[in-house]
């Protein structure tokens, strides 16, 4: 069993702990916020039993083995250090770190622990990305793909107020390509590994943050393009492009995969009706979020080393590609 505490309150952690929940093996034990009142206000919304306002007193918690970091991004490192140093696994959401060298200490510090540490994020473990995997071999050479996750945030209306929240804060890790553009890379890097080269074009807000932005990868014979946003909103797509036909994931972002379909090659079709021959090749999934549950948790279970290197790669291949673009933002 693995017996969780929470730390943060915003939406991701309701998401999370309803998906624990939904999860056999998995018991959600206490939530941490920085006042008592929100931290017994949110273990009553969730029914939780226990209710911290201090941090190490939840770490040093013997009923809790698991720590879930969902604070603002920032914190991230500094959060999942200190639970890994209390001999806590961690679930650190997305982004994992801005640096590898960070993201490398927390993998050494687990090992030094005899704990495991995962990010948090949803792409790489849900079935239908999975499916886009295996039908890769289907489209023949593939020569483009096409990310795009963006939703209008909430909180960029009091941005362009100069009212500047978390999110758009250089200093708390915000901005698009941390929040959102994440979940693109792990989707590309996912599919075909490390790029060769990789260049982030971003628009700027007026304190340096990018409110939106583009990732464009190189691999061999291949264009990767990789978009995020705040500050305006799409239909949220993934493309693969191959010369013996396409995969579109659709219906939601790439975090998600709620839909896959297959078409076949077009040529020119000026002058023709165009015809829907897309193939459903997806299925139902789930709540999305309980997959990943239920990888940490087999993890943790059968010690699986094999798939926790895997895990440890894909999440290192993402935090070297995020470094390089804020350098470059």
């Amino acid at each position: 069993m693995m017996k969780v505490g929470t730390i943060g309150s915003g939406m991701i952690v309701d998401r999370m702990i309803e998906a624990m929940k939904l999860t056999d093996g998995i018991s959600v034990e206490a939530v941490y916020s920085r006042t008592m009142e929100r931290a017994v206000e949110y273990a009553h919304k969730h029914a939780v039993k226990k209710a911290y306002d201090d941090m190490d007193d939840m770490l040093a918690d013997p009923s809790i083995d698991t720590v879930y970091v969902a604070s603002p991004n920032s914190l991230h490192y500094a959060q999942s250090k200190r639970a890994l140093e209390a001999g806590k696994h961690v679930i650190c959401e997305k982004p994992f770190a801005p640096s590898v060298d960070q993201a490398n200490e927390l993998f050494a510090l687990a090992r030094q622990k005899g704990v495991y540490i995962f990010e948090a994020i949803t792409t790489i473990h849900v079935p239908n990305f999975k499916i886009v995997k295996e039908h890769l071999k289907d489209i023949g050479e593939i020569k483009m793909v096409q990310c795009n996750f963006s939703q209008y945030s909430s909180r960029y209306g009091k941005y362009k107020e100069h009212i500047v929240t978390n999110v758009f804060d250089p200093a708390f890790n915000g901005g698009a390509l941390m929040d959102i553009n994440v979940y693109c890379l792990h989707f590309v890097t996912g599919l075909f590994g490390e790029p060769i080269s990789s260049r982030y074009i971003a628009n700027k807000g007026y304190n340096g943050i990018d409110t939106s932005g583009v990732v464009i990868m190189e691999y061999p014979g291949m264009l990767a393009i990789c978009t995020g946003a705040k500050d305006s909103s799409s239909p949220n797509h993934a493309i693969v492009q191959g010369d013996k036909g396409t995969l579109r994931v659709y219906g939601s972002s790439c975090g998600v995969c709620a839909h896959v379909e297959y078409l076949p090659t077009k040529g020119d079709m000026i002058g023709k009706k165009d015809a829907d021959l897309s193939q459903n090749i997806g299925v139902d999934q789930k709540p999305h979020m309980t997959y990943e549950c239920e990888t940490f948790l087999s993890v943790i279970e059968n010690q699986d080393e094999e798939t926790y290197q895997a895990l440890c790669q894909q999440t290192l291949r993402v935090v070297s590609l995020l470094e390089k673009s804020l350098h470059q933002i």
